[in-house]
């Protein structure tokens, strides 16, 4: 890894005495240090048990997995390697030696994680109700949700890019805060309810059968779907079926057997995953480079 050593604790522990000759990435999960290999006898009293110290394609491995989001507990999410970027926009002044732009290493995780990324994570962390209702919806323009807590609050922002947005619960105020993020979006009370703007209905609060079946009569256009986020065993599809037959449901029980169904898929795209991306540093820390006029790079 030219020369690159990391230092890598998964905890809060925190680095003491560290020289100038290294630079320290937080995270919320984890910290590691950079350094170069010749450097590492400066950090003998710093490093613990139980930390890794890394080098050549397992560091660059390890690196690569969690700048993708490969060890983040929502898989995929792009924050890390946000932070990563800035880390190393402030180490570049700080310790150039390691972080200069045309470092070889550098170079080559930045593109590999951009291009992995594109590649492969898209979708892999939909893991969230409102991840599920965004792609099941995905032809439907308008949903209504009705509901006003905090399972509404996770979902909303999800479905923010519908055209129309219409919430529909006992205590608007609780959607306030949404409201000024989300311009579009009406709130109702629910006992005023009366027409369901919306190709799409989301249950999200606990009300009865008969009060959804009463609402779909009041309807002049009724929706596609309906997505039934209640806990408690209700008889809604039987109901559906004989009323409004035209009318598709979705229970809790699909939304749980779906996401179980994606968390064992990403299970085994992330375990490729993985193999690849330390294929792809050894390829890297392997690699010949032709110098025709004879001298290594000097600054790579």
């Amino acid at each position: 890894m030219e020369d690159i050593l990391l230092v890598h604790r998964k905890s809060n522990r925190i680095f003491s005495d560290l020289p100038s000759e290294v630079v320290l990435w937080k995270t919320c999960l984890r910290q590691i240090l950079f350094c170069q290999e010749s450097d590492f006898h400066t950090l003998k009293n710093t490093v613990q048990a139980g930390d890794q110290i890394l080098k050549g394609e397992k560091a660059l491995g390890l690196l690569l997995e969690i700048l993708c989001g490969l060890h983040s507990p929502i898989v995929g999410e792009t924050e890390v390697f946000g932070q990563f970027k800035t880390f190393v926009d402030q180490s570049r002044k700080t310790v150039p030696c390691l972080f200069a732009e045309n470092r070889k290493w550098l170079q080559f995780v930045l593109a590999e994680v951009k291009r992995t990324r594109s590649e492969y994570l898209i979708g892999i962390g939909s893991h969230s109700y409102g991840s599920l209702l965004r792609r099941y919806s995905k032809t439907q323009k308008s949903v209504t949700i009705c509901g006003g807590g905090q399972l509404t609050q996770e979902i909303l922002p999800w479905l923010s890019h519908k055209k129309t947005l219409q919430a529909i619960c006992r205590t608007p105020e609780k959607l306030q805060g949404l409201q000024q993020k989300i311009s579009h979006l009406k709130v109702s009370k629910l006992h005023e309810a009366r027409v369901v703007q919306g190709e799409a209905l989301v249950i999200a609060a606990p009300v009865s059968d008969s009060w959804i079946l009463n609402l779909l009569h009041r309807q002049q256009v009724r929706p596609q779907a309906i997505y039934d986020l209640r806990g408690e065993q209700n008889q809604l599809p039987e109901l559906l079926q004989k009323h409004f037959p035209e009318v598709s449901v979705m229970s809790l029980q699909k939304f749980f057997s779906e996401i179980e169904e994606i968390k064992k898929e990403s299970h085994v795209k992330i375990l490729a995953l993985k193999v690849q991306l330390l294929e792809k540093a050894q390829a890297f820390v392997q690699r010949s480079e032709l110098r025709p006029m004879g001298w290594d790079d000097l600054c790579a």
